[in-house]
């Protein structure tokens, strides 16, 4: 399993390089409805196989969503038919560990992955890591989500992509399985 993991994030990781090199990935097929990797790979990863997730990642990385205060809580961002598990978006900074120190039982609870759009160190990734274990947590390097999260103009962090595909900060209102 280990092996397995640790192949799947290393082709990953590879992909990533490619195009931060400026060549464009060979999209053999886009059905419209595709989506990151990022969310699969955090449930995947947890604990000490975590490990094989710094193993070829390149710091520091970094997104062009901001730490600020989303102005609307319960914003649309994606389709929810996309998820299955909430996602909780953060950073490797500060706002972010209060947000998650803040909420960890509730995304416990949520049974959310945390995908992790900046980090300047793998230090600053493993300090996320071990506040939110036993939740999965995985690096998001693409641009997609937060390109998404822009368009719906929610282009900030920390925040939760409940499974209705809205975005939330405020999290006492959410319950599992639902959102009140």
């Amino acid at each position: 399993m280990v092996r397995m993991i640790a192949a799947l994030l290393t082709s990953m990781l590879l992909v990533h390089q490619v195009q931060a090199q400026g060549a464009a990935p060979t999209v053999l097929h886009d059905s419209g409805r595709s989506v990151p990797f990022s969310p699969l790979v955090a449930q995947l990863v947890a604990g000490d196989e975590a490990e094989s997730v710094l193993q070829g990642l390149s710091f520091p990385f970094g997104t062009s969503l901001q730490p600020k205060v989303l102005e609307r809580d319960g914003v649309q961002v994606l389709d929810p038919t996309w998820l299955t598990q909430p996602l909780a978006i953060v950073a490797a900074e500060d706002l972010s560990m209060r947000w998650l120190q803040f909420n960890r039982d509730t995304l416990l609870q949520l049974g959310a992955v945390v995908l992790v759009v900046q980090a300047q160190n793998a230090q600053g990734f493993k300090q996320l890591q071990e506040l939110v274990q036993p939740i999965g947590i995985a690096p998001e390097v693409s641009p997609w989500l937060a390109e998404r999260l822009h368009a719906a103009g929610a282009g900030v962090y920390p925040v939760l992509v409940h499974t209705d595909g809205r975005a939330y900060q405020v999290l006492f209102q959410i319950s599992a399985g639902e959102v009140q």
